[in-house]
């Protein structure tokens, strides 16, 4: 079987995601509301890359005004009023995107679909990670899950050049192999075991734990995007980040990893 290749520029790749990282982070620790602004900013340009897309390829025109306003309703809701906030504007943004797509009787059903799929993918993602900020030891919680995401993609991608055979899901992405994951998991788990106590007041079994889970449903959400394009029609979301591809492609791990980081460390932390 032949070795997995990949149509990526590596070196620019591995640049421009050092930096996209790098500042992340920094914004962390030095002022939360830069991470907040950051955060929301990379959310409402993949939400404009996926409903651009649904548009180009199926047709399906959403206000992505109304979107953006969804997103940025239930971000801010969370940091400010916890997770009572957020249940109370993901339900001021059903009510909205329902109202818009009541302008188009008889693409109701396709509008609505879209509207709820964007606003509750990236808004939910945005939200989470919100949540974990408004602890105690937030910083901490939000740097190990990017960091941890970050790591464990990058030991995917290296483990897949090098020796990735396998397959795990050809028809939806011929990139992805059980070596990856492997790699992927075992990058995750040196990081996590190293860096979350270190962080966090965790012992090393639940970080390796930690590590593991994110390894696993980061994949997950990779796969997850790639059916999406896959359904589309399209490599990438958009040419946006120089050996990324778009905003979206940029997301795809963390997305599910923020529900499981916000899961995990309210297990081992408490949620408050």
């Amino acid at each position: 079987m032949d070795k997995i290749q990949t149509g990526r520029n590596l070196p620019a790749a591995t640049v421009i995601g050092l930096l996209l990282l790098s500042s992340v982070i920094a914004s962390l620790f030095v002022y939360k509301y830069v991470f907040i602004l950051l955060a929301l900013v990379a959310l409402l340009l993949a939400a404009h890359e996926l409903t651009t897309q649904w548009a180009r390829s199926r047709d399906v025109k959403t206000s992505f005004f109304l979107i953006a306003l969804s997103i940025s309703l239930m971000v801010f809701s969370s940091i400010y009023f916890g997770i009572l906030g957020l249940i109370g504007s993901y339900l001021v943004a059903g009510i909205l995107n329902s109202l818009y797509g009541l302008t188009d009787r008889l693409s109701f059903k396709e509008i609505f679909k879209i509207s709820l799929f964007t606003y509750s993918y990236l808004g939910l993602f945005g939200s989470l990670s919100m949540l974990m900020l408004r602890t105690d030891d937030g910083a901490g919680r939000v740097f190990l899950f990017i960091a941890i995401t970050a790591f464990s993609d990058t030991g995917g991608y290296l483990t897949g050049i090098l020796i990735g055979k396998h397959r795990i899901a050809p028809n939806i992405s011929p990139q992805k192999s059980y070596e990856g994951l492997i790699g992927s998991i075992i990058f995750a788990v040196l990081f996590a075991g190293f860096a979350g106590p270190k962080f966090l007041d965790i012992e090393i079994w639940q970080a390796v734990v930690i590590g593991i889970t994110l390894a696993v449903a980061g994949t997950a959400g990779d796969l997850f995007e790639s059916g999406i394009k896959r359904r589309l029609g399209i490599k990438d979301f958009s040419t946006l980040i120089p050996g990324h591809g778009g905003m979206l492609d940029r997301l795809d791990s963390l997305a599910p990893n923020a529900l499981m980081s916000f899961l995990l460390f309210g297990l081992f932390l408490g949620f408050n």
